[in-house]
């Protein structure tokens, strides 16, 4: 996998800290939380090279976790959110555990085999989540933290309660974004979406607005996007009212995170909060 940042620590105490991981369709992240300093020491994105067939994703994860030997120190924790697509929302009263697999088959397909399906319990909104990852990751994943506290991106989303004010949350990833709108109050829709270009996102995005009877919605923005990119340019043709996300003021980070826009990473310390 290739590095897109590495800023890690020379030296820490693996004990006093939690090791914070993503695992995406397009690589793997990581930061490292001191626990006694309440600071974040250091953080990794890698990325799966896009031109290599995905059954080699494990054999790169296992390489990550053999050459990085920080990942394989004694941590205090570790806690782990799977940004996967294949993920199928069920109320409380609507869920059977022995049907789930039937449920997911319908929603997402069932050609692929070998995968892995778990649930996770969202108090807050009354409901499960239930979803699918690759057998051979997740073997690998338990493998290397074997201990390790682990939930859905979407499940770990839905944990922050719905504000008063209505928006659209977007994290960015290279060739993927997660949406979640709030409106009225509460949760209308988390999903996730492929792009190839700017204007992708911009239909998208629009296409929700419609959808949902939204006007001069405010968008809140956080992962790998530039103030002067053409995708954010993209979108301002559209939305007037674009906020980075910032960090929250009990967020400290090391002099070397902190050379770079705060928004880049908030969506990987905010794992810290996954339980």
């Amino acid at each position: 996998m290739r590095p897109v940042f590495e800023i890690l620590p020379a030296s820490l105490d693996a004990e006093n800290c939690t090791l914070l991981c993503e695992l995406n369709n397009e690589g793997f992240s990581c930061c490292i939380k001191d626990e006694v300093k309440n600071t974040f020491l250091g953080l990794a994105i890698y990325h799966y090279d896009k031109s290599k067939h995905p059954v080699g994703f494990p054999i790169d994860l296992q390489i990550i976790f053999h050459q990085k030997k920080i990942l394989s120190q004694r941590f205090k924790k570790v806690k782990i959110v799977y940004s996967l697509p294949q993920s199928v929302l069920i109320p409380f009263h609507m869920y059977h555990r022995e049907n789930t697999g039937d449920l997911m088959n319908l929603m997402h397909g069932d050609l692929c085999q070998n995968e892995t399906l778990l649930s996770d319990v969202i108090t807050t909104q009354s409901m499960y989540n239930c979803y699918r990852i690759p057998t051979a990751i997740y073997e690998i994943m338990q493998s290397q933290f074997p201990h390790a506290e682990s939930m859905h991106q979407y499940s770990l989303l839905l944990k922050e309660p719905a504000r008063l004010e209505d928006k659209l949350c977007i994290i960015f990833y290279t060739r993927k974004i997660i949406v979640s709108l709030i409106k009225d109050e509460k949760y209308q829709l988390i999903n996730s979406y492929n792009y190839h270009s700017p204007e992708d996102v911009g239909y998208i995005l629009l296409n929700l607005c419609r959808q949902f009877d939204i006007q001069n919605i405010r968008l809140e923005v956080s992962g790998l996007l530039e103030e002067n990119s053409a995708l954010y340019k993209e979108l301002y043709k559209f939305f007037t009212d674009i906020n980075f996300k910032i960090l929250s003021e009990t967020t400290v980070v090391s002099e070397e995170i902190a050379k770079y826009p705060s928004h880049y990473f908030s969506y990987l310390f905010e794992i810290d909060s996954c339980e």
